[in-house]
């Protein structure tokens, strides 16, 4: 494919971050409309396109929450997604059915395909399926980095980001990371695992927590499920209603909430007289939601959120009939309570946890006994807080700005990213949930897919065409070298693959002994041979699985100079370079952690910390010959003197972190940030961690190199 496009004599290049719903249909309406050579580059971090989060599920009762005959991608279309039904096997389908949400992802695919197929000539799809991680900017150009180590650059890019996951309210973050009794509701295993006679909480009753009941429904779950939130609405079903004309005008509108909401209360009585249904009254203001969202006062947006917003979302976005009978069903059964209160606290007890709930009404302190909490609270908005590498890439090189109201990004009418300085950017754009703060209703497909089709009209409009050189080609997709980050659930280790594109020379960093067998399956899949195996520390939460991977592989095990380590192939010192074809490691002496802890630098760019540094964060100090004065030392003297654009990739994360930059730790980690060397040393003092759960087992295997009998069948 690179082949044809970069015959080409004139094309440009469009980036489109974000492969799910919006993503693939800005990539679909530019396929339909370009008329001369343009390559669209799709960057997804899933295995496929079109899906996403919501239409990615098996669950078959996971419904679309609006009927079929409203859910057309095209809204010049209305009858297309029926007339894709029909045409594809599901001719039992009305307008009126609510559809398997997996179909609807078929559905998404099915036009990108045909979009693809029907394009003009040179108007190509590249998929790419990998994580972006950063982007720079110069006056025409958008250059992308991804998670494995290639970039490709760009005129224009789509931050097509869709939801990011919740994070964990208080007091359950307290709990810590990674705790065996909470879960994600979006994560894999969020209702795996479960004994018969378990007790649930679920946190959040919105749609997040319908989905999660109904997959406990189909899985034959018969515990006992408690769901909660401030005010303990569960969100209102559908029903056929007629249409009801309009009755606001945005030119009389009122400019306050208060009033806003008594004129849509008065309209609803006014309907009720006529036989309507308060459904048909809230429909007929979508036409003009988002300009009456836009024409409020921005302390009427606040006043808006602090109160109205809870009662808007349970009224606006509702839930097919049957989904609100099934639960109906299950809590006369008494085996699904909704409670409206705040969570006060979470303490563990055997086998589970204590969850008191402040009661709204009452004030009463209620004491629930559950064996998993699952965080149901649904998107995380406030892009201030998100901890994600390409958010904090924009930040940092202020390309962007939150939103004032902390929901979304602020963004231009054209969808075009407002800077930190408040210009319009000319190269950066988005769509759907980044734009809530400015439009509030920009979530549901009938506002994404007109989104979507104004959007491209924009970029195809302001695309300027040069001719390609050779330079352009080489910069659009230059592989450096090939880089994996592999993650271990029960350790929170991340350990590295590193490797040449052109040798096929490979390195692992800080591998796993309970992970060789996937290691050695990546080896194979990617034709790699691997040369070494490299250590950053001696370590006391995971054996290493070094000397597995030498046995199967012949690699040599290299640890860092002065460890304490019987038996290894090599030691590496400060400043000494591993070389393997194009691929440069550098070593960097960072002890603290233990007295023998090493950094590595990869080609200039990306900083692997071991446990030195980490994601907000730093490694403790207080056994393996640890110095807290030491690490501090290191740290600011000589990790916080490289680069701010430089990636960090920690040895560990526990909140699903996956790489920072050198310039956000040094302007946001809690453990240096204003803190003298004293104040550093007093802080480390003082966090009384209990020792590594494997600690007694890690050490002394990692100190033989890992050495422990497994019998493995795989070979390189």
């Amino acid at each position: 494919m690179y082949e044809n496009i970069f015959n080409q004599t004139y094309s440009e290049a469009i980036a489109i971050i974000g492969g799910g719903v919006s993503g693939s249909l800005v990539a679909a309406n530019l396929l339909r409309n370009a008329s001369t050579p343009l390559v669209i580059k799709l960057i997804e971090r899933r295995p496929e396109i079109g899906k996403g989060v919501a239409y990615s599920t098996l669950v078959d009762g996971h419904l679309l929450n609006v009927p079929a005959g409203r859910m057309s991608a095209f809204a010049d279309q209305p009858e297309h997604f029926l007339n894709w039904l029909h045409t594809n096997g599901y001719s039992q389908v009305t307008a009126s059915t609510y559809v398997q949400r997996r179909i609807y992802g078929k559905y998404i695919q099915a036009i990108v395909h045909t979009a693809e197929a029907n394009a003009a000539d040179g108007v190509q799809l590249e998929r790419i399926f990998d994580e972006a991680i950063a982007i720079t900017t110069t006056d025409d150009l958008a250059t992308i980095y991804l998670q494995s180590g290639q970039y490709l650059s760009a005129q224009k890019v789509v931050l097509a980001l869709g939801n990011f996951s919740a994070s964990s309210p208080q007091p359950i973050a307290s709990l810590g990371h990674n705790h065996p009794h909470v879960r994600d509701a979006w994560s894999n295993d969020a209702i795996s695992h479960l004994n018969p006679d378990d007790t649930i909480l679920l946190v959040g009753t919105g749609l997040t927590m319908v989905d999660v009941v109904v997959s406990l429904h189909q899985q034959g779950f018969k515990g006992k499920i408690y769901a909660v939130s401030r005010h303990g609405l569960k969100p209102q079903s559908h029903k056929l209603t007629t249409s009801y004309p309009a009755f606001i005008d945005l030119d009389t509108a009122p400019k306050t909430v208060r009033r806003l909401l008594h004129l849509v209360r008065k309209e609803i009585q006014t309907a009720s007289t006529q036989g309507q249904d308060w459904r048909a009254v809230i429909d007929a203001i979508r036409p003009i939601l988002q300009p009456l969202w836009q024409i409020l006062p921005f302390p009427e947006q606040q006043r808006f959120l602090r109160h109205i917003k809870t009662y808007w979302e349970v009224h606006r976005h509702r839930i097919a009939e049957e989904i609100d009978e099934l639960l109906n069903t299950i809590v006369q059964t008494s085996q699904l309570t909704y409670y409206a209160g705040q969570i006060q606290t979470c303490r563990e007890v055997e086998k589970g946890i204590d969850v008191t709930i402040k009661a709204r009404r009452t004030g009463e302190n209620i004491v629930l006994r559950v064996n998993r909490i699952i965080n149901c609270t649904g998107a995380n908005c406030n892009y201030r807080r998100l901890q994600h590498p390409l958010i904090a890439s924009l930040q940092e090189q202020r390309l962007m700005r939150p939103h004032p109201l902390s929901i979304g990004i602020d963004t231009a009418n054209n969808g075009a990213l407002i800077d930190a300085e408040g210009k319009v950017s000319q190269q950066l754009y988005t769509l759907g949930t980044p734009r809530k703060g400015n439009l509030w209703e920009s979530t549901a497909v009938p506002e994404i897919r007109t989104q979507a089709a104004n959007l491209t009209q924009e970029l195809l409009q302001s695309l300027n065409y040069k001719p390609y050189t050779n330079n352009l080609v080489h910069e659009l997709f230059k592989p450096t070298m090939l880089f994996r980050q592999l993650f271990d659930k029960e350790s929170s280790t991340y350990t590295y693959l590193i490797g040449d594109a052109a040798t096929k020379a490979a390195i692992l960093v800080d591998p796993v002994l309970e992970q060789v067998e996937r290691d050695l399956q990546i080896l194979r899949e990617m034709g790699l041979t691997l040369h070494y195996c490299l250590e950053t520390h001696v370590h006391a939460d995971h054996i290493t699985g070094a000397g597995q991977l030498r046995q199967y592989t012949g690699c040599v095990n290299i640890f860092p100079e002065n460890a304490d380590v019987v038996g290894a192939d090599g030691y590496i010192r400060d400043g000494e370079i591993l070389q393997l074809g194009s691929v440069k490691i550098q070593a960097i002496a960072t002890p603290g952690h233990t007295d023998s802890h090493m950094a590595y630098l990869v080609n200039g760019t990306h900083l692997l910390t071991g446990d030195a540094l980490l994601i907000r964060g730093c490694g403790r100090t207080d056994f393996q010959n640890g110095d807290a004065g030491l690490l501090y030392d290191v740290i600011t003297q000589k990790l916080f003197t490289l680069p701010d654009e430089t990636f960090v990739y920690p040895g560990h994360d526990y909140q699903g972190r996956t790489v920072s930059t050198i310039g956000g730790e040094k302007r946001c980690n809690p453990r240096f940030v204003g803190r003298s060397r004293h104040q550093f040393i007093e802080l480390m003092k003082s966090l009384n961690l209990p020792y590594p759960q494997k600690m007694s087992e890690a050490l002394p295997a990692n100190k033989h190199g890992g050495k422990i009998v497994v019998t493995l069948d795989y070979q390189i």
